[in-house]
């Protein structure tokens, strides 16, 4: 086994839809190293995601210079261990972008990753890749952080955002 594995999170982030619960998260991956350094340095990774342009939906894959302060980024959940990080960026542009189906949503592309990631058995080692387990966990997580204030003030907002690690069970940043 090879130790510090990067990791695989599932990050939410505001949709700007705030009449329904289903469409009130913008839903994505994103990959980073196991070990992070201080708040002050930065933790390089990349974002993987269905994103919706006023032309339809599209696949988006993006380097980000720190994966723990990205601009609206409500909160990240550890959910695997990657394996075989190269086999893991085919998958997801793999995974089919719908545009000629209205209910088809950020979501829909996130389960459908999550399930070919279980068929793969390739991608990742220890995981957790229950859509339903991630989706639940996820949204009650992101609204006792703002049942407790988490996103009322700037300096909140400008570090680290909140992340649960979903493998074993505690948070890591507060």
């Amino acid at each position: 086994m090879v130790p510090g594995k990067k990791r695989l999170y599932m990050a939410l982030f505001p949709s700007g839809v705030s009449n329904n619960e289903e469409r009130k998260y913008h839903w994505a991956f994103l990959t980073g190293p196991k070990l992070e350094p201080g708040s002050q340095i930065p933790v390089p990774g990349s974002q993987y995601h269905a994103k919706n342009l006023p032309t339809g939906w599209i696949y988006e894959e993006k380097k980000l210079e720190d994966i723990r302060t990205m601009p609206n980024l409500l909160a990240r959940i550890v959910i695997a261990k990657i394996k075989n990080e190269q086999r893991l960026n085919g998958l997801f542009r793999n995974i089919p972008i719908v545009n000629d189906n209205p209910t088809w949503r950020c979501r829909s592309w996130i389960e459908n990753s999550l399930t070919e990631m279980i068929k793969d058995g390739q991608v990742v080692g220890t995981s957790q890749l229950n859509w339903t387990v991630i989706e639940d966990f996820a949204r009650e997580y992101v609204r006792m952080k703002t049942d407790a204030g988490r996103y009322q003030t700037q300096q909140a907002l400008e570090g680290p955002r909140p992340t649960w690690d979903l493998l074993e069970s505690k948070e890591i940043v507060t």
